[in-house]
């Protein structure tokens, strides 16, 4: 059996030293104890990557265009190339840091074309107090956006690892990631979207449909998403297919309209 092939993305300014890069660590120790692996890890710090600046060049034209795209380019090369992806990032003042931030917007046209669909994800990360749930909700929204689907997630505080508890139950979690990852990797299906990615996929579909003779609408129309329910053919429950249709229509009505209301 050929190993595995992991992709890391870790976006904390301490690199090697961050509690991040050791959880993830930890989980590729456990995942390696089931099957043979090969990780990449990418520190995002190394790449030097200026800010974008949202140019949306590469919504309009295509990511070849990005001033940037030397770098960011063979990085996604090496993630359509990869069995798995594994983002992990620090909590920073209860949100994620600017590294992860600033790397995820180079690749806002993932968003607008996905195309890592049956691709499996865990996304980890770390905080001296609070504030996970936020980081691993981004994380995960952004490798579902791409078309992964995110499979398990961690969470650990820094400041309890000196406890041997905790430490056992971080171990625990890990092993419980381990597993999880590498049984829906080697079962390669299709996961069945959850509302939030059926919400995204509509609202994504109505602001499309408004792009024609942008790389964008091109994308769409080769894969017959403008009227698609999905991006895939996995299986939806009747009630989120339902219930996301209409909020789509509801929306589509709106711009038609031009009722759209600033956000207060």
């Amino acid at each position: 059996m050929a190993p595995l092939r992991l992709l890391a993305l870790i976006g904390s300014s301490r690199n090697e030293e961050s509690e991040t890069f050791k959880a993830i660590r930890l989980i590729e120790q456990k995942i390696s104890q089931i099957r043979a692996t090969e990780v990449e890890t990418i520190f995002i710090q190394k790449l030097g990557l200026p800010f974008c600046d949202g140019c949306l060049t590469c919504v309009t034209t295509g990511e070849e265009t990005c001033p940037e795209y030397s770098l960011i380019g063979p990085i996604a090369e090496k993630m359509d190339h990869a069995d798995g992806i594994i983002l992990g990032a620090p909590v920073y003042t209860f949100n994620v840091t600017g590294l992860m931030k600033n790397f995820v917007e180079y690749f806002m046209y993932k968003r607008n074309r996905p195309s890592f669909f049956g691709k499996k994800a865990i996304v980890i990360a770390a905080a001296s107090g609070g504030g996970h749930k936020v980081v691993l909700d981004f994380l995960e929204g952004t490798a579902s956006a791409w078309g992964c689907d995110v499979v398990s997630r961690m969470g650990i505080s820094s400041s309890q690892m000196h406890k041997e508890r905790y430490l056992q139950r971080v171990d625990e979690a890990a092993e419980d990631v381990a597993k999880t990852f590498v049984a829906e990797i080697a079962k390669g299906e299709l996961g069945s979207p959850k509302f939030p990615q059926l919400m995204n996929f509509r609202a994504m579909q109505n602001m499309t449909r408004g792009q024609k003779g942008l790389k964008n609408y091109a994308y769409w129309e080769e894969r017959n998403w403008l009227d698609a329910e999905y991006y895939t053919g996995a299986p939806v429950t009747p009630f989120a297919r339902l219930m996301a249709g209409w909020i789509a229509r509801k929306m589509r009505k709106s711009i038609r309209k031009g009722n759209v209301r600033p956000v207060r």
